[in-house]
């Protein structure tokens, strides 16, 4: 009995190791080298190249980001609202593999990681003391344009550009029932044959190249927060050394997630981090400015509501602010980094949803909940700023943004707890969203799935070298402009997988109506063409069919 375990566990390596895409695996492992090491061995050339790469971008590709976002938004509608949001993921009869708050709480935590923490309490700071559209500062304009834009840059049009390549993929894996779960496969109904061949590996290594470097904004983003926590709970000095412990802590946190699984590790950390957001944001509702965090909230909704076309067509090209430059474009980019990650997430935790569902939900669980954290703590600490309890500016000049976030949580009551717990959420926020990263990377680098999962040790490895570009940034002490740099550049190349797997869906569907593949009941009268081929193969069929599904 042991001998056949043993060779049982033996043929298993050997068939994962089959498995492995080398080209893939060997080109995206090689990039992430070619990145991380000079910003750890040469800081101060690196942040110059940085630099040098973050004005070309956003001078001349801002308004190309801003169409890109237009682009995924109408595109997500039009399928949503259209016959093919009726397409079923999964069997006619199938019911969702995920119940529908472990399936909002996976989409929201793996989809904002601990940016929203970060950025939803002190992003406005950036908005009040800079204001767009000519508004001037420290103005009530001013205050309620802060507390507005944070709500527009992580709204719909973030999760669009999320949604766009989970209809692709997510109609690959339960309609199609392929095994594979790579970026290039998404863009196979447009490249057809080729993604199996050096352009679908360049698209591959794009797509992780793009995932490396919105996980590196975020990751060195995260930990300085998490650390400037931990400092002033334990009242201990935060030191560079502190920032790369908090980091490893954080990888070895999301790599035994990304170990056990979508059902056993993210699908908890996401139901729990889920919970521990809920209190927070209930409990700094309940103890803060209630009224005015209400009042607020429901004013900036009705500002982005009105003005979501100006905002998102934004360029200032008179005035040169640079202001949608350093924040819209700036965003659009970091969502289009994460996007083919992000959508084959969404989709393979959607199975037994319709592609409208799968689709709404996303917008409408993910820009709620960011809307709710902006809302709550973001007010609460612009409130803090307009009644003078605390100089939230000033902070912000003189400790930086992390001890200021702390200083905001501290004057709740309870201060000290509140902080740690918040050091928390950081922390399991972190891991929900990379390791689902990891999880989709080491998919990325495998020719098909086993068992519907990429092998374990695989999704180990991409764990922890994830964390080699954050911690660069960490050492080099790298401030935002450089952080944004990264996101830029390399999101440019997954920009065209994004929109390469739109028009990739739109066409496997058509290709699988005119062969007759298509034939869901559930989407049965909204395709003619279904209807048609089925009466002349079999008209008792399609009777009985349309009788059933009425």
């Amino acid at each position: 009995m042991v001998v056949k375990g043993e060779i049982r566990v033996s043929n298993s390596k050997v068939k994962g190791s089959k498995l492995i895409d080398k080209w893939v695996f060997a080109g995206s492992m090689l990039a992430l080298l070619i990145m991380s090491l000079p910003i750890i061995f040469f800081p101060e050339k690196s942040q110059s190249v940085f630099s040098f790469l973050n004005n070309f971008v956003i001078t001349n590709l801002g308004s190309s980001y801003l169409w890109y976002g237009l682009f995924c938004t109408g595109f997500c509608l039009w399928i949503a609202f259209g016959r093919y949001g009726k397409i079923k993921l999964g069997e006619e009869d199938e019911k969702p593999e995920f119940s529908t708050f472990s399936w909002a709480a996976m989409l929201f935590c793996c989809g904002v990681g601990a940016g929203v923490v970060y950025w939803g309490i002190i992003e406005w700071v950036y908005y009040y003391t800079a204001p767009p559209l000519g508004i001037e500062v420290g103005t009530w304009q001013a205050a309620e344009i802060a507390a507005s834009y944070g709500i527009f840059h992580w709204g719909p049009i973030a999760w669009a550009i999320y949604s766009v390549t989970a209809c692709a993929i997510g109609y690959l894996l339960f309609v199609r029932k392929s095994a594979v779960l790579k970026a290039s496969e998404a863009c196979r109904g447009v490249l057809g044959n080729k993604v199996d061949g050096p352009i679908g590996r360049v698209l591959d290594v794009f797509f992780i190249f793009g995932i490396v470097g919105a996980v590196a904004t975020s990751l060195g983003l995260g930990s300085p927060l998490i650390s400037a926590a931990i400092g002033y709970v334990f009242n201990i000095e935060v030191t560079p050394k502190i920032d790369v412990m908090v980091l490893v802590s954080i990888t070895l946190l999301f790599g035994v997630s990304a170990y056990s699984g979508l059902k056993k590790g993210i699908k908890v950390l996401s139901d729990l981090n889920a919970i521990i957001a809920i209190l927070l944001v209930v409990f700094v509702f309940l103890v803060g400015n209630t009224r005015f965090m209400l009042d607020m909230t429901t004013t900036s909704l009705g500002y982005v509501a009105t003005n979501m076309l100006r905002m998102a067509t934004w360029l200032d090209p008179a005035g040169k602010s640079m202001f949608p430059q350093y924040w819209t474009v700036f965003y659009w980019a970091w969502w289009g980094g994460y996007a083919p990650f992000l959508g084959m997430f969404i989709a393979k935790i959607s199975r037994g949803r319709t592609i409208k569902q799968m689709i709404t939900g996303s917008l409408l669980f993910g820009s709620l909940g960011c809307i709710i954290f902006f809302g709550v703590l973001g007010n609460y600490g612009l409130s803090l700023q307009l009644d003078g309890t605390m100089d939230v500016v000033a902070s912000l000049s003189e400790i930086g943004a992390p001890q200021t976030i702390v200083a905001i949580l501290a004057t709740l009551p309870f201060g000290k707890l509140i902080v740690a717990i918040v050091g928390v959420l950081c922390i399991i926020f972190a891991a929900t969203s990379y390791d689902s990263a990891s999880y989709i990377i080491a998919a990325n680098t495998q020719k098909h799935l086993e068992d519907g999962e990429p092998v374990r040790w695989l999704r180990l490895l991409w764990a922890f070298s994830l964390a080699l570009i954050p911690m660069g940034f960490i050492l080099l002490k790298a401030p935002l402009r450089t952080l944004q740099t990264a996101t830029l550049v390399l999101s440019i190349p997954v920009a065209f997988i994004v929109i390469a797997s739109a028009f990739s869906f739109i066409k496997m569907v058509k290709e699988d109506i005119a062969s007759g593949k298509l034939n869901q009941k559930i989407v049965l009268n909204s395709f003619p063409e279904i209807e048609r081929q089925a009466s002349e193969n079999n008209g008792v069929e399609i009777i009985a069919a349309k009788t059933e599904a009425q």
